[in-house]
């Protein structure tokens, strides 16, 4: 009877790339008291890295945002994100 002997390889778990971004330089964002902040924009994204702590995005700049920055701060690349025309924003749900 012939037994085959089979070593489980596991596939290495890929992290985003903006775990190894830098955060965005002081005076980047501006304070802003309409619905123009950074989640509402097009560029802003979210992920999670190894340690499963979420990372705030702004791919126009390719840097981290602040925790909180998101919510009150927005910079002069923001731009509408079309949701009204193509759906919802699951950045902003």
């Amino acid at each position: 009877m012939f037994t085959h002997s089979t070593q489980k390889v596991l596939p290495k778990k890929r992290y985003a790339e903006e775990e190894g971004w830098d955060y965005l330089e002081e005076g980047t964002l501006k304070m802003s008291r309409s619905a123009r902040v950074c989640m509402t924009c097009v560029h802003f994204r979210y992920s999670c890295d190894k340690h499963c702590h979420t990372l705030l995005t702004c791919r126009a700049h390719q840097r981290l945002i602040p925790q909180g920055s998101h919510l009150t701060s927005r910079c002069p690349q923001w731009h509408k994100n079309y949701e009204d025309k193509f759906g919802i924003c699951p950045e902003a749900a």
